[in-house]
């Protein structure tokens, strides 16, 4: 795949701290910076993704309740750590019923 030459302007201590992580890991700056660039990418369209699903959910009327949330969160770390709750709230099927 054809690359395409990018200047950026960085602040001296971002600069700095990526000479260093280049000079440690034998690798170019602009090698660790395209791969930094494309892993916000990816993560960016991952958050994305994610909130156009929850906006989904929430316009089929589809929620976790806080407290299976709450349950969730408190459970995180822990020996018995919970699995993500499913949806427990269907506000569009109570309606219909």
């Amino acid at each position: 795949m054809q690359s395409h030459p990018l200047s950026l302007r960085l602040k001296p201590d971002v600069q700095a701290r990526l000479q260093a992580e280049a000079e440690a890991s034998e690798q170019k700056m602009a090698e660790i910076a395209a791969t930094a660039i494309e892993t916000y990418l990816e993560s960016q369209a991952e958050k994305r993704l994610q909130l156009e699903q929850a906006i989904a959910s929430a316009d089929e009327g589809t929620f976790v309740s806080s407290e299976k949330m709450a349950d969730w969160i408190a459970s995180w770390g822990s020996e018995n750590e919970l699995p993500e709750p499913e949806p427990d709230i269907f506000t569009k099927l109570s309606r219909r019923a």
